[in-house]
Order: C-alpha cells, then sequence, then structure tokens
C-alpha cells in the first residue's frame, strides 16, 4: 500500500468533512476529537515525509522497493532466530506468495538466503546477508543524513521544541505499544 496516498486521501477527504459527517452519523465530540487528532497525526506525518523527500541525497546504486526494504529490517530484527517464510509473511502481514516475490528480489541481489532445515529439508528458513546488513547500515546512514540536512535548516529554538516533541512521542508510544 502507498501510504502516502492513503495520507493525502484521508487529510483532503476526511480533514474537510468531518464537522458535518461526525454530526450526520451522531457519534460523540470525544469520538471527533480523537479522529481529529489522528487526521492531524496523518498530516503531520505527511510534512515530516515531504520535508525529507524534497532533500533524498543518493546513496546507493541498488534500489529496493518499501516492502523489501521492511523485510530486510525484519530480518535484521529476528537474525538470531530462526524465520521460516510462513512466520516472517506473518511479521509482515502479507501473504505467502507475495513474500516469495520479494524475497526472490532479495536472493537476486544477494541481500538474503535461503537455508535448508538439515532435519526437514522441506522447512526453509530465511536469512539476511552480509551485503544486506551493509545495505541496511547504508541506508540507515543516509535517512540519518537527509535528516541532518532539514535539521540544520532550523532555527535552535525549533530544534529544542522538535527534541522535546520526540522525547513526548516516543513516551506516548512506547507505553502504548507494551
Amino acid at each position: 500500500m502507498n501510504y502516502s496516498c492513503a495520507i493525502d486521501f484521508l487529510a483532503t477527504h476526511y480533514y474537510n468533512n468531518i464537522e458535518y459527517d461526525f454530526y450526520k452519523r451522531g457519534i460523540d465530540m470525544n469520538e471527533n476529537e480523537n479522529r481529529k487528532l489522528a487526521v492531524d497525526f496523518c498530516n503531520v506525518l505527511m510534512e515530516i515525509r515531504s520535508a525529507f523527500h524534497n532533500h533524498q541525497l543518493p546513496f546507493s546504486n541498488i534500489r529496493i522497493n518499501s516492502h523489501a526494504f521492511h523485510t530486510l529490517c525484519v530480518l535484521n530484527c529476528f537474525s538470531q532466530q530462526h524465520l521460516t517464510m510462513s512466520a516472517l509473511a506473518e511479521k509482515l502481514e502479507v501473504t505467502n506468495q507475495h513474500l516469495s516475490r520479494i524475497i526472490n528480489d532479495l536472493e537476486n541481489k544477494n541481500y538474503v538466503e535461503r537455508v535448508h532445515d538439515k532435519q526437514n529439508r522441506r522447512r526453509v528458513y530465511i536469512k539476511i546477508t552480509p551485503l544486506g546488513n551493509q545495505f541496511l547500515e547504508e541506508a540507515g546512514e543516509n535517512m540519518i543524513q537527509n535528516v541532518l540536512y532539514t535539521i540544520n535548516k532550523i532555527t535552535e529554538k525549533d530544534k529544542v521544541r522538535l527534541s522535546e516533541a520526540i522525547t513526548i512521542l516516543n513516551d506516548i508510544f512506547t507505553k502504548n505499544n507494551q
């Protein structure tokens, strides 16, 4: 799913019609406020995405799509575990068929490898390779450089406010993800 398109849709459709929509459906004000908060949050995410997207720095001659990148991130996070295709598909919330295409693409780039279980040859584990880890490190550094480029353009006062906002957001989402 292209999240930027979804967020654009939410921002234009719901934000402009939110008051009438809630009045018409008889939703109480607290739910209305929560929905407005959700739409506002999506708008902020779009602004953040736009700020960084407009200043992309080149970092690799090999490009991968967001699904493949997410797959590498999950494999990196669970590198100490043996993940089968089914377990990985479940973690990524994609079908086995879709994951198979992603893994084929990543395997062609030598970012992942399939490892057969010695006791059960039908069981196949997916493992990130050193080249896949290197790609993630380069991509991570590129993301940091893109963020630094934007942060270096804001005032010291806004940097303090940004730091406070990040601390608050981290606190809220960490507490609610437990």
